[in-house]
């Protein structure tokens, strides 16, 4: 039987406006690849108009899919994003418009816990704990840095076993 150490708790609101500028990066770099078929045709292959149409329709889908997710998909992605700290294991929750998934990752399984904080949610004062077991690593983005602190030592201590533990701090 799992004792809840925290009950279900929700990212900090400014993952939002951070999830909004990493997908406009990301659209920025398809652009910037997309951008090398044309090249292509414009200097060296000037016979091979469909080359245009290809890359045209491969960046409209994209940015249409991106500009989609920027204004409504980061609401349902934040609304459907939590987790619990159990005695036993941690429960990710995660979706997006269409789903909703979850991860339920065994404290005796953890390996290494780690925070993680990029420029821009550095800016935004948000980090990233990132789980690590032998299989995977597992990030919850979105929280506060003493949060994050906080949810980082929690694991650890759940996750200490006798003398044999990887935590010997």
């Amino acid at each position: 039987m799992n004792t809840t150490v925290s009950e279900q708790q929700q990212l900090h609101p400014n993952v939002v406006p951070y999830w909004r500028i990493y997908r406009l990066f990301s659209g920025l770099k398809r652009t910037a690849l997309a951008s090398i078929p044309v090249i292509v045709y414009l200097m060296w292959l000037p016979q091979w108009k469909w080359i245009i149409y290809v890359s045209a329709a491969y960046l409209l889908f994209h940015w249409s899919k991106d500009l989609f997710y920027i204004i409504y998909g980061v609401r349902f992605s934040y609304a459907r994003r939590s987790y619990v700290l159990t005695k036993d294991e941690i429960v990710i929750r995660w979706g997006s418009i269409w789903s909703v998934n979850s991860s339920v990752i065994p404290l005796s399984r953890v390996q290494h816990v780690d925070i993680e904080q990029d420029v821009i949610q550095k800016k935004l004062g948000i980090s990233e704990v990132v789980i690590v077991t032998a299989g995977d690593a597992t990030g919850i983005v979105g929280l506060l840095e003493d949060d994050a602190n906080k949810l980082r030592r929690q694991v650890i201590e759940l996750a200490k076993i006798g003398e044999t533990d990887a935590y010997n701090s």
